[in-house]
């Protein structure tokens, strides 16, 4: 079995990226340098850019997801303590 240089510095720049060591926008920097000084194609290039792209959109609706939850749970909130001053305003007057 052959070590193949290329395929390790892509693999781990992408792994790198989606494990949260590295910034996309570093990763993009080593994969350029990378392919200035040849130790990777720029097919290998284009795979590190794909998967950050993908990391970074993954990222994006995680994040909306977890706004999307974060505001159903306050309106939820909202909605039991405006039920529950109604109930007790309504017990005060009566």
């Amino acid at each position: 079995m052959i070590f193949d240089l290329s395929e390790f510095l892509t693999e781990g720049l992408i792994s790198s990226v989606n494990n949260g060591l590295i910034p996309s926008d570093l990763a993009t920097v080593y994969a350029g340098n990378y392919l200035v000084k040849s130790l990777i194609s720029q097919a290998q290039v284009t795979q590190v850019s794909d998967a950050i792209t993908a990391y970074k959109a993954a990222q994006a609706s995680n994040s909306a997801s977890a706004s999307d939850s974060t505001s159903t749970s306050e309106s939820t909130s909202t909605s039991d303590s405006t039920s529950a001053t109604a109930t007790a305003s309504e017990t005060a007057s009566n």
